[in-house]
């Protein structure tokens, strides 16, 4: 489903920054008849954080977004899809959550080009677009034979990793950092944990000796990952404590048996075939429906379209 939620996102996106509508907007496309506008085209763009190198691709590309979103969205009409008041309520409880306070929810707003009526358009436009996405995905399956053919093709990729690691726990942020800096000096760690570590280890100077890096908790597993031997990372925050972290070593493990894999091969073959289904659904409704897509030299100066779209009737 996280993948699920990943696509609904992207496609909200594409298309949540409405904003002020201006008097008479200049169109880029038509999807059966209902309007893209440049300024949700730009502000859209403009939401984006990373920058590509080739503009003119990434326009293409959120045009295109917006062009799916506005298929998704009519087939929620013809469907008869409907977003309650308690349901934008709570989406829009979750939002809030985001922020420290409205003050601050105002101003990412304002960033945005939303007013409280876009704002809830915006989240209605969200929900309809995961439901709809979710009715596309709900028959898609992963066969027992996909998962063996998968598990067979990438063993290699299934091995699990051991790492022999050294910990050292400490009840202040501020005293995990001062172990870092004394590490950076050329202080001893088995000596550094003997003496100040809290963990039942520390007699052992926080040797934890050779485990399965997947049984690390996740923070902790992707902080070691990028280790080299001899290396150590910190503070990482575990409840009320604060932890520093040696690799001293680290081997390849065994491989995983189809069982263990099992949970990992279906969730990733899964995304995939969701994905695929989604793509193929909305490839086949551009095919059914007028689609116009209009040069930037014309875009929004012949709203009646006599001249006819740069690409109609995909």
């Amino acid at each position: 489903m996280e993948a699920l939620k990943n696509i609904c996102l992207v496609l909200a996106i594409a298309g949540s920054l409405w904003g002020a509508k201006d008097a008479e907007p200049e169109i880029v496309a038509r999807v059966n008849g209902e309007p893209v506008t440049k300024a949700e085209l730009q502000r859209t763009l403009a939401s984006l954080e990373r920058q590509e190198a080739d503009s003119k691709a990434l326009e293409r590309v959120v045009l295109q977004n917006l062009i799916h979103r506005r298929l998704i969205l009519q087939e929620a009409a013809r469907r008869s899809l409907t977003v309650t008041e308690k349901d934008q309520d709570k989406a829009l409880a979750s939002l809030r959550r985001r922020f420290e306070d409205l003050k601050s929810l105002g101003a990412w707003m304002r960033e945005q080009g939303l007013d409280d009526r876009s704002l809830h358009e915006t989240l209605r436009d969200g929900m309809l677009v995961a439901r709809v996405t979710a009715a596309l995905v709900e028959k898609v399956r992963v066969a027992e034979e996909q998962v063996e053919q998968h598990y067979a093709a990438h063993k290699e990729d299934l091995k699990t990793e051991e790492v022999w690691i050294q910990i050292i726990a400490v009840k202040e942020k501020a005293a995990a950092e001062e172990i870092q800096a004394a590490l950076r000096k050329g202080e001893d760690f088995g000596r550094l944990a003997q003496q100040r570590s809290r963990g039942l280890r520390a007699t052992r100077g926080g040797d934890v000796g050779w485990v399965n890096s997947e049984t690390l908790w996740p923070a902790m597993r992707e902080a070691v990952g990028t280790l080299k031997p001899g290396q150590a990372v910190g503070p990482l925050e575990r409840g009320e404590e604060f932890l520093v972290v040696r690799l001293h070593q680290r081997r390849p493990g065994r491989t995983k048996t189809l069982d263990e894999a099992r949970s990992e091969i279906e969730a990733s073959l899964l995304t995939q075939k969701q994905q695929e289904a989604i793509q193929a659904w909305l490839a086949e409704q551009e095919k059914k429906s007028k689609v116009e897509v209009f040069p930037p030299t014309t875009a929004g100066k012949d709203r009646s379209l006599p001249r006819g779209p740069s690409v109609a009737n995909r």
